[in-house]
């Protein structure tokens, strides 16, 4: 039986201290100095009975603040995938919340402390090792200022982890730990972050190869828990993922095994070269669309100056919900970004290369009968796209009309006869790519993905208000939306793509085409990789070889997948469940993450009762929020851009009223 808390006292347990703990002790800082600001107000506790002290205790093997994600022993080849100017852990003007004492967003300690900073200018793209020395450093201020609260009587952090967790009524919750010591806690804050999971059944029956057979795999997992050193010089290794893991793969078996990258002067798409130092292995990256993830613009804004979404706007899409609910994404929703994302396009181009068109006043005439079109479109992408590319033949005949889904797939439908052909295509393409994205808000492509970008945003809002379906947000949005905005918009560096450039040119990398398709080969004793697209001279297929095999992603974010003790134990005893959908036939299925409430995002079980106590943020919200790892935006709105901020806010605020009640 659970014992109460001593009187007077109300302990709150803060599971997992990397950034959304941090987050989340800063606005119950911000919280308490609020209310010792305000004028006293009637309180609904007995009279003469004060209110209980808080007691703080933070749970978490690793170093408070940077977590294990974030910690700053790590090599700073790992980038961060967002400029200085953008992150940030704490409320500083965040517009709707009061910020604490002590709040201060990356790029303003950036500015504070350039030695601790590597003098970093707002739109580098930071080593994380340089932001867990941030997220140290704020936790530290935030518990210093904590300690020095009238309300709070202790704060502790136990370098521990929790593996169990019973509720109790009332909200109570006893939390079992590594150790093997126990915590009762009034009010349990999960910030668990990033957790280990199994493998699928594809990936183990490659490690079950790899045992067998004497090869070497390595399965999901954060980049910095692997030792890369492992790695022999001269070795073939295939790699599965071309997104921000494989960027880091490449910085740490190049530039981390000695070889350089200079400047060529020749300009974007062939920057740099590369001198190897002999060290390297030679890499076979793999991905379904066949190509890395495009790089960012170069811009000094998050999204693009130039973007205003007209058709994606609160009346349009208010007015579908009106009158449909919830909202079907490819029926209702799509069509209105496409309608942005032409509209920007061309516009763009009309701006920037009128010549395409005939010149600057066909390109004008050009533009407004393509913003008629716009405005007097039905819901459908077909039609619309259709009657655009009827128009712009009247203006450019040979100039093929923006499909930007094809971004997703750059070779659907292609056929290469042999390996360095596709090579050529690849490194063709992206140094196109390059070009755009050297040209920032210059670039028609690049303010068509930044109008994409934008959209993402309003979509993410719309997920976490439940306004798009549960079958089309697992039909279209996880389906291939996200796959489209991820792999155009959620890219490295620009600079990331010309050392993969130089690499390639250099002999280094060696590009698997689309779909690729890996097994064990027990002759060769070797993992091979070939894609249904390339063919070889010598063989049917391009087929690549290899000792190596390494899956450049994070371990999956899913509650019924992942290998923690704690969320393992949870699901087992019913005291949390997976949040349940609907698929397209109206059946059930487990979502990501856990089953809870709206904000502040309670914990419910698997009986449907309310855990009034136990608060979830963070990444285990993956099934009522989209992109639920993406750092908050400094300035952004706290139901928007910065979620994760108001996320915290509104819990910070429930546990305060539960310690008051």
């Amino acid at each position: 039986m659970t014992e109460p808390a001593p009187e007077g006292r109300f302990t709150v347990a803060v599971v997992g201290a990397g950034p959304r703990g941090t987050s989340f002790l800063e606005r119950l800082l911000a919280v308490l100095e609020e209310s010792e600001s305000a004028e006293p107000a009637e309180s609904v506790r007995e009279p003469g009975r004060p209110a209980p002290l808080l007691d703080l205790v933070v749970l978490d093997p690793c170093r408070p603040g940077p977590g294990h994600v974030w910690r700053t022993g790590q090599s700073e080849l790992f980038l961060m995938n967002t400029p200085s100017f953008f992150p940030t852990v704490a409320a500083a003007g965040t517009p709707g919340l009061r910020p604490s004492s002590v709040a201060l967003t990356f790029d303003q300690w950036r500015m504070a402390h350039p030695d601790r900073a590597r003098v970093l200018d707002r739109t580098d793209y930071p080593p994380r090792a340089v932001y867990g020395r941030y997220l140290a450093e704020m936790y530290r201020e935030v518990t210093d200022a904590l300690r020095g609260r009238a309300a709070v009587g202790s704060l502790e952090w136990r370098q521990t982890e929790v593996v169990h967790l019973e509720a109790a009524p009332g909200g109570q919750a006893t939390l079992t730990l590594g150790d093997g010591g126990t915590v009762v806690a009034d009010a349990t804050v999960l910030c668990v972050g990033h957790l280990p999971a199994r493998l699928t059944s594809e990936q183990q029956r490659l490690e079950d190869a790899a045992g067998r057979l004497d090869l070497e795999y390595r399965g999901p997992n954060i980049p910095c828990d692997l030792d890369w050193d492992e790695v022999p010089a001269g070795e073939d290794v295939l790699v599965r993922g071309m997104g921000l893991n494989f960027f880091d793969a490449l910085a740490q078996l190049t530039l981390g095994r000695g070889g350089t990258f200079r400047r060529t002067g020749a300009g974007p798409g062939r920057a740099l070269d590369y001198e190897p130092s002999g060290a390297e292995p030679v890499l076979h990256p793999a991905s379904r669309r066949g190509v890395c993830y495009l790089p960012k613009a170069e811009l000094d804004a998050f999204v693009p100056h130039a973007v205003s979404l007209k058709y994606l706007v609160p009346g349009a899409v208010e007015a579908l919900h009106a009158e449909h609910g919830p909202l079907d994404f490819a029926v209702h929703l799509w069509p209105l970004i496409h309608r942005d994302v032409v509209r920007a396009y061309y516009h763009s181009v009309v701006r920037m290369c009128p010549e395409l068109l005939g010149g600057a006043g066909p390109g004008t005439e050009f533009l407004a009968g393509l913003v008629g079109l716009l405005e007097r479109a039905g819901r459908g992408e077909p039609v619309t796209s259709h009657q655009a590319q009827t128009l712009l033949h009247r203006y450019a005949p040979g100039m093929p009309f923006l499909d930007i889904r094809a971004l997703s797939r750059p070779f659907e439908g292609k056929v290469f006869s042999a390996g360095e052909e596709y090579q050529r295509e690849v490194i063709g393409f992206l140094a196109g790519i390059c070009t755009e994205a050297a040209a920032g808000e210059d670039s028609p492509l690049m303010v068509a993905i930044g109008t994409l970008h934008a959209a993402r945003l309003q979509v993410k809002q719309l997920v976490a208000e439940q306004w798009i379906t549960d079958a089309s947000r697992r039909r279209d949005v996880s389906g291939w939306f996200e796959s489209l905005v991820e792999g155009a918009a959620s890219g490295p560096p620009l600079e990331r793509v010309e050392q993969l450039l130089a690499v390639a040119r250099a002999g280094l990398v060696r590009f698997v085409g689309p779909d690729p398709q890996f097994e064990s080969d027990a002759g060769r004793s070797r993992f091979a990789v070939s894609s249904p697209q390339v063919g070889g001279a010598g063989e049917p297929q391009d087929v690549h070889r290899g000792r190596w095999m390494v899956e450049a992603m994070m371990p999956a974010n899913r509650v019924l997948q992942t290998t923690s003790p704690l969320v393992v134990s949870m699901l087992a005893s019913g005291v949390a469940a997976p949040h349940t959908v609907e698929d397209e036939e109206g059946e059930p299925v487990p979502g990501r993450g856990f089953d809870v409430t709206g904000r502040p995002h309670r914990l419910v079980d698997a009986a449907g009762a309310l855990q009034e106590g136990v608060f979830v943020l963070g990444l285990q919200l993956a099934s009522v929020q989209w992109g639920t790892a993406i750092a908050a935006e400094a300035g952004g709105d706290p139901d928007g851009r910065a979620r994760t901020l108001g996320d915290a806010d509104a819990a910070a605020r429930a546990v305060w009223a539960l310690r008051t009640r």
